[in-house]
């Protein structure tokens, strides 16, 4: 009835009907009711009057209805509105053609872009490329009548160019006279965003667990099914990923014994959700074989979900394997897989014990190789180290089983003879360890080194009563056996203590006075013999102790070189002998030169040059007033590095001299190669000259030769006029020694230079 009372052809035919009605029915109703003419007029009026009351009490009716229906369709618009504008998601209408009929603010903020803009575009300029064709499709979809509506999630592209994600549910409205698309869009950016998190954590967390080489991770369940099977599982265990997944564990990698704990322990964690206690367990792999991992567990447990279960093993294949290396490193050495020094002193410990209780000797034998350094320079260390493993082979020739070979450092071997019966069977058996070296080394490339030792015995219990004295006492006899030539064989004796400590007293004096610049830097005066003019002065290095009174350079020197202070006690002579040097001239001293003395072993460093150019700068001195002054032996160290630093030495303009020409590797091949500018005659030349005939001819060939080769000759020692007469007869440029003046502090050399 409502349905009808909203069409005006509904009220327009009750009227209609009503009117009929009464026009037709009503006067013959009343003709037959009033006889009376008269009355009849009057009711005729009456009867105008009620149709007219009744027809408008009708149009109040169908008026009334209408502005009931319109009221409720005012609000039902008024509803749809307010749905249309407020809803929390994107509304449009969209035409068949697809152009945006009508849009809420909602999309607009979504989009960016205002009503009017909306309204003048359609969803094809909106949609993301990628997502266009798969949106067209379920429209055509939806017009063929083949779906009444669809969702999906596509991207929209917003008017400042961002991308938006979005879930689309779009249905048809379709009319006789008109159809359109009603589109709902949610904003879903931060949702996928946190899809996008979830995938790459997901992604980041396989990866990890998928390439890790040593940390293999199952995934099983409380009855042992495994899910997940990571790549180092495979390697660790010989199952592939398609071979490991639904199988049960307990049967791929648990050993028999251990299943029936595990299987236990797997249902515990599953019931718990609580992991066991990490633990080292020896799993077994798929070729049968045992591996060493360390295992460790992580139980998740969520609700309606099967319990997971990850196991985490760590292969301590490589562990155990450096282990047991550094276990033998801390026993044996690396290079020749002798015992150590470590180990052969436990091993002197029991032998002594063993020694006391049986009432006999025991004795230790340590063994240095001479002049392994000089073939460890000049072949390199990889050559050293063939030569060690030679040497500690043939040794090993000549022990016994119960004999104890070990390599305590170095070029140091030690041997420990259990039992002995007297100092003489350890030195025989010395003597044929020597000989077992006696035979020439190859080395790889074809070389062939000549090898020898210097070996010191020490005999418990005369020379010793513990392992460490027993190897000091060795120690002690081993230096003794070096000093008298090498290649020998020293028993200890009690002086050798009492040398050693002054050794050590007297190395520490000797680091003392160059810490507190306690030493002293004397000139000696070097002469013209044509003029008999001073033209230069050798620094020469003195040592006055206070306790130990005045050390000899012969006695200090080689303890310098051979605990390493020859590098610093050299760069200390050159700074101080240059900086006096200096402040002669800044005094007005005519200018003259100073030869400084410089060790073999500073041409074996690259430190010589850089510190030559320091002191140099730092003093201003011209370098042609300096002259260094090396002797022969230098160049046994490394020939060709030397000449090379000599010549960078000369092109910094110092002069370069060969000291006790004659004495040591005197060769005419390396003196056309050396940048010389003198050579100086040793003092044995000259000591016995005009006596002896022999030194005569020997300085004499030594003056032609040098003037040859257009060197200068200065002979040193000169003490007798007569030496000089001959010396000047030989036709020798400068000379040295007490005849003159012997070497004086810098405050009396300054005076004798004003004289």
């Amino acid at each position: 009835m409502q349905f009808l009372l909203q069409h005006p052809w509904f009220g327009a035919s009750v009227y209609f009907l009503f009117g009929l009605l009464w026009i037709t029915c009503s006067d013959k109703l009343l003709v037959w009711l009033v006889t009376d003419s008269t009355l009849l007029t009057q009711y005729q009026s009456y009867k105008g009057y009620l149709y007219v009351s009744l027809t408008a009490v009708l149009a109040w009716f169908l008026l009334r209805q209408k502005q009931h229906i319109s009221r409720s369709l005012n609000q039902s618009e008024q509803a749809f509105i307010d749905t249309f504008s407020h809803a929390a998601a994107g509304i449009a209408h969209v035409s068949i053609d697809g152009y945006f009929l009508r849009v809420n603010q909602v999309l607009c903020r979504m989009l960016g872009y205002t009503e009017a803009e909306l309204t003048s575009m359609n969803f094809q300029q909106l949609t993301f490329p990628a997502d266009l064709d798969t949106d067209i499709a379920m429209v055509r979809q939806l017009q063929n009548g083949q779906i009444n509506h669809y969702e999906l999630e596509k991207r929209y592209i917003c008017k400042d160019g961002k991308v938006l994600w979005a879930h689309l549910s779009v249905a048809m409205i379709c009319s006789p006279a008109f159809s359109y698309f009603i589109s709902v869009i949610h904003d879903i950016n931060e949702q996928k965003r946190v899809q996008q998190q979830l995938a790459q954590s997901e992604l980041r967390f396989r990866t990890l667990l998928d390439n890790t080489p040593q940390i293999a991770v199952q995934g099983y369940y409380a009855d042992g099914s495994t899910f997940y099977w990571n790549k180092a599982s495979e390697l660790i265990y010989g199952y592939s990923r398609e071979e490991a997944l639904g199988k049960n564990l307990l049967e791929l990698i648990i050993p028999a014994p251990m299943k029936p704990l595990v299987a236990e322990a797997m249902a515990q964690m599953a019931q718990t959700g609580i992991s066991i206690p990490s633990e080292e367990l020896v799993l077994q792999r798929k070729d049968g074989s045992m591996v060493s991992v360390f295992s460790g567990h992580a139980v998740v447990k969520l609700p309606e979900m099967e319990p997971q279960i990850f196991c985490i093993d760590v292969d301590l294949t490589e562990h155990k394997k450096q282990a047991a290396a550094l276990a033998f490193l801390s026993d044996f050495d690396a290079v020749t897989q002798l015992p150590n020094r470590q180990h052969f002193t436990r091993c002197v410990d029991k032998a002594i014990v063993q020694a006391a209780l049986q009432q006999q000797q025991c004795a230790v034998l340590l063994m240095d190789l001479d002049n392994f350094k000089d073939i460890n320079d000049s072949f390199g260390h990889s050559a050293g180290d063939q030569l060690l493993m030679q040497v500690s082979w043939r040794l090993q020739q000549g022990c016994e089983a119960q004999h104890v070979l070990a390599r305590l450092g170095g070029d140091e071997f030690g041997v420990l003879l259990p039992a002995v019966q007297s100092e003489a069977e350890a030195k025989a058996f010395a003597a044929q360890l020597m000989k077992q070296l006696q035979q020439p080394c190859v080395l790889n490339n074809g070389d062939e080194v000549i090898t020898a030792i210097s070996v010191g015995i020490s005999v418990y219990p005369r020379h010793a009563a513990s392992s460490e004295d027993l190897l000091r006492a060795a120690d002690a006899a081993m230096y003794k056996a070096k000093g008298e030539g090498r290649n020998h064989i020293a028993l200890y004796t009690d002086e050798l203590t009492a040398q050693a400590k002054q050794r050590v007293l007297l190395e520490s004096r000797l680091r003392h006075a160059l810490k507190h610049n306690m030493l002293q830097c004397y000139y000696q005066p070097q002469i013209a013999i044509s003029s008999g003019k001073i033209v230069g002065a050798e620094v020469l290095l003195r040592w006055h102790d206070a306790e130990l009174g005045t050390i000899p350079p012969s006695l200090f020197i080689p303890l310098a070189e051979g605990c390493g202070l020859i590098h610093s006690l050299g760069a200390w002579v050159l700074q101080q002998s240059l900086k006096q040097l200096s402040h002669w001239l800044e005094q007005g001293v005519p200018p003259f030169s100073l030869a400084v003395n410089v060790s073999a072993q500073q041409f074996s460093k690259d430190l010589l040059l850089n510190e030559l150019k320091q002191a140099l700068a730092d003093t201003a001195v011209p370098p042609e007033l300096l002259e260094l002054e090396v002797t022969e032996s230098v160049l046994m160290t490394d020939e060709t590095r030397v000449i090379a630093t000599m010549h960078q030495i000369k092109a910094l303009g110092v002069r370069l001299a060969i000291d006790d020409f004659g004495t040591g590797y005197s060769s005419l091949s390396y003196l056309t190669r050396l940048p010389l500018d003198v050579l100086k005659i040793d003092r044995r030349f000259i000591e016995h000259i005009p006596q002896a005939k022999d030194d005569k001819q020997i300085a004499t060939a030594i003056i032609a030769l040098a003037h040859t080769m257009n060197f200068k000759v200065l002979a040193e020692g000169v003490e007798t006029a007569d030496q000089l007469a001959f010396l000047r007869q030989q036709g020798c440029d400068y000379y040295q020694g007490y005849y003159f003046s012997k070497a004086l502090p810098a405050s009396e050399f300054t005076a004798l230079l004003q004289q």
